[in-house]
């Protein structure tokens, strides 16, 4: 697995271990998968306290430690407003693991734990904290181009419908038809009905969301243009480049590289 271009991730080691951070510098592994120790918490307290006072993207966190176990902790850093995704390491019953699993944890190792192991595990974090970041990206994307709408628009409900359903549908690609649908109209009227609302097609509509998304996700710096290209459901990037270049007049790698 690649690291994480520009934006790595930040990592607290939840171990009683005093040298489970050089333990974890010294295989490379968490570099190599685009993670930085960020700090370390001797037990699950000065870790939720931590984690409730400095952003933390992962924590690690080894059960041998006093205080709680491991389903509490985690049930307890999932309630953490913007809690980090969890790594458990331990050696619990069934019941326990299915507990972490539940209060949001990304992964389980039993131990002994292999580095390949410690590899795949972070591997799934990083794309479950991507996963979340462009989920972040997206409803930003969703709000600021609504607001920009509503000075034009002339039904604010027809517009907070339309919001909805544009919410609802990230990650995948909607069409006219699709849309028509899901409002209960043939695609013939509802286009109709919605280029005299709105004062395009929504078409035209929805290709300048998409490229608005495509400028967040740029900016942001964490994807490569291929990867931005399959987020947004184009067949491949050069299709991608096109389209993006004739709506803003700049190449992808322009904007990108704009940071």
């Amino acid at each position: 697995m690649r690291a994480i271009g520009k934006n790595r991730y930040k990592l607290l080691i939840t171990d009683i271990d005093p040298e489970a951070p050089e333990k974890y510098k010294r295989s490379g592994v968490l570099r190599e998968c685009g993670f930085d120790i960020n700090g370390h918490a001797m037990s699950q307290r000065i870790a939720l306290r931590y984690v409730r006072g400095v952003k933390v993207d992962l924590v690690i966190f080894r059960e041998k430690l006093p205080e709680m176990d491991s389903a509490a902790f985690t049930s307890e850093l999932s309630a953490i407003r913007n809690a980090p995704v969890c790594i458990v390491i331990g050696s619990g019953d069934p019941h326990t693991i299915r507990e972490c699993f539940l209060n949001g944890a990304v992964d389980y190792l039993t131990e002994p734990v292999s580095e390949q192991q410690i590899r795949d595990a972070l591997q799934r974090a990083a794309e479950n904290i991507r996963s979340t970041e462009a989920t972040g990206d997206y409803t930003d994307t969703v709000r600021e181009y609504f607001a920009e709408l509503s000075e034009i628009s002339e039904d604010p409900e027809f517009l907070k419908k339309i919001q909805a359903y544009i919410t609802e549908n990230e990650g995948a690609v909607v069409s006219t038809q699709d849309a028509a649908e899901h409002f209960g109209f043939n695609k013939d009227y509802f286009g109709r009905m919605f280029r005299k609302r709105m004062g395009m097609t929504f078409g035209e509509f929805y290709k300048r969301f998409r490229m608005r998304y495509a400028v967040k996700l740029l900016l942001s710096g964490r994807y490569k243009v291929g990867e931005i290209s399959r987020m947004l459901g184009f067949a491949t990037a050069d299709y991608f480049t096109a389209e993006f270049h004739k709506y803003t007049g700049k190449r992808p790698l322009e904007v990108k590289n704009r940071k």
